[in-house]
């Protein structure tokens, strides 16, 4: 509700202010679009959790009346608060860094070394793998988790809907592994975010109205990876610690496809380019909607397998990620090598789509 009515608002803000996002260079779209719909996505899901986590802890219903009691807050002494807290400040300061280079520009190794800052920070906090390795590794591969799904989701906010529904999809099913293991606090937040997104996607699907910039593709990479660093199943087998891999295939596969497609061209994987899942779905034919379309369906079966792999037992799991690990690699040989290949020529015939910034 919150996205729904803070995006216009702001679409409006932006335009008036002529805060856009103007064709150019490797840019598909040809006519200025407004930014700041990531600011919207933030700060609706932001206000919305702290009205929620405050409902949740203070409601008591007594004598078939429900009492709001804010005192309970700050006692329950599980340290909820200042969780959310933290979490919301280093989801914001991402979405902030984004806005400044949406706006204004930043040095990439700037970004890389505030990145790197934040995500120790959450490491540090306490939110961290919980895996058999050495509680070191597993602080430096909750690091690199992080940064690298904030990156992720920048890249792939290539063309309308796609980051926002990715995130939508994922966060259902980050929400229905949590109320299966009775995680209140994870169900809250992935419910929460899987709103904010739906709202945003009412202005962000093709053609869109409005873009969510960095400010917001470094917001809810953030939070996916958050999520799936909270992810804690009944079942604490190996396979297990992979499902949140499985829910944010999509934005795995793409970087994948990305960063290998550019590797073999001998190009830097930190260029700009129009060699996306998206792009290469629209040179095969798909028109835009389509191309978003089974993107997001491929996302939800991900989300199903996720589901499936949380609660498997170790022999079907080794399976289910067996199998999804085996598909992926066909899937990147396949769109890196023989179809939809990216070519010089073939580029220009891209239908616009959206900008592309990675």
């Amino acid at each position: 509700m919150f996205s729904l009515l803070l995006v216009p608002a702001v679409r409006e803000y932006a335009r008036s202010r002529q805060i856009h996002d103007n064709p150019g260079g490797h840019k598909s779209h040809r006519s200025p679009v407004p930014y700041l719909g990531g600011v919207a996505m933030a700060l609706s899901f932001s206000g919305a959790m702290v009205v929620g986590v405050a409902v949740w802890r203070s409601a008591r219903l007594e004598n078939g009346e429900l009492n709001l009691a804010l005192g309970n807050l700050t006692t329950q002494g599980d340290g909820l608060v200042r969780e959310l807290v933290v979490m919301l400040g280093v989801a914001l300061l991402f979405s902030l860094m984004g806005l400044v280079d949406d706006l204004r520009g930043l040095s990439p190794w700037l970004r890389f070394f505030v990145g790197l800052g934040l995500a120790t920070s959450v490491v540090l906090f306490g939110i961290s793998l919980n895996s058999p390795l050495p509680a070191w590794a597993d602080g430096v591969i909750s690091v690199v988790w992080i940064l690298g799904m904030t990156n992720a989701f920048n890249l792939l906010d290539n063309i309308d809907g796609l980051a926002a529904g990715t995130a939508a999809v994922a966060s259902g099913a980050f929400f229905f592994i949590a109320v299966i293991n009775e995680q209140q606090f994870s169900a809250l937040l992935a419910i929460g975010l899987a709103g904010a997104m739906l709202g945003f996607l009412r202005s962000n699907f093709h053609p869109a109205s409005i873009y969510m910039g960095d400010a917001g593709s470094l917001f809810i990479g953030f939070m996916m990876a958050y999520l799936g660093l909270k992810m804690r199943t009944t079942v604490t087998e190996i396979p297990q610690l992979f499902a949140p891999v499985v829910v944010l295939g999509v934005a795995v596969l793409d970087t994948t496809v990305v960063v290998v497609s550019r590797v073999r061209r001998g190009v830097s994987p930190f260029t700009g380019g129009q060699d996306h899942l998206s792009h290469r779905f629209l040179r095969l034919g798909l028109s835009v909607r389509r191309s978003v379309t089974s993107l997001l369906v491929a996302s939800v079966a991900l989300g199903v397998l996720a589901v499936g792999l949380s609660e498997a037992p170790a022999g079907v799991g080794y399976w289910i990620l067996a199998a999804t690990v085996v598909s992926g690699g066909m899937a990147t040989i396949v769109l890196t090598t023989k179809v939809a290949r990216v070519e010089t020529s073939s580029e220009s015939n891209v239908t616009p789509l959206h900008r592309n910034i990675g």
